[in-house]
């Protein structure tokens, strides 16, 4: 009896992790197949101009970029400090293209598609002097 009870604690136990896993498979299928862009976000089909900003010896090779939508805009680090790009104002990421932060050792980079109009920040937040801008406009 003692063996039939510690068989069917152990079915029990793998009827409910089995039905938990399936409940978060659905659900994160779903989240993750669903659309969640922002409103205003555009299908870009072919990219334009494609922007690039550098950190190099603590600064930004430029402040500020202006693009197209659909351009595509690279932040890549090439200083040997480690860095953590971050879209949005300091402490209130916001996420641009699916990305709200991305850390960046020497020689490497982040890519956005430039899908939403208006104009946008970044900053690195492990040294938030180092903080630029991109507008991207309808033209």
């Amino acid at each position: 009896m003692k063996n039939y009870t510690r068989f069917l604690r152990t079915i029990g136990a793998i009827v409910v992790v089995v039905a938990i896993l399936g409940v978060v498979y659905v659900v994160a299928n779903a989240y993750l197949s669903a659309d969640h862009a922002p409103a205003g976000t555009v299908q870009c089909h072919a990219h334009g101009t494609t922007h690039v900003v550098t950190i190099k010896d603590d600064r930004l090779s430029t402040p500020h970029v202006d693009a197209a939508l659909c351009d595509t805009l690279t932040i890549a680090n090439d200083d040997s400090v480690l860095r953590l790009v971050a879209f949005g104002p300091h402490d209130h990421h916001e996420p641009y293209d699916g990305v709200s932060e991305k850390v960046l050792s020497q020689g490497q980079s982040v890519t956005v598609t430039l899908n939403q109009a208006g104009t946008y920040l970044f900053h690195d937040h492990l040294h938030d002097e180092i903080e630029g801008s991109f507008t991207v406009s309808n033209r």
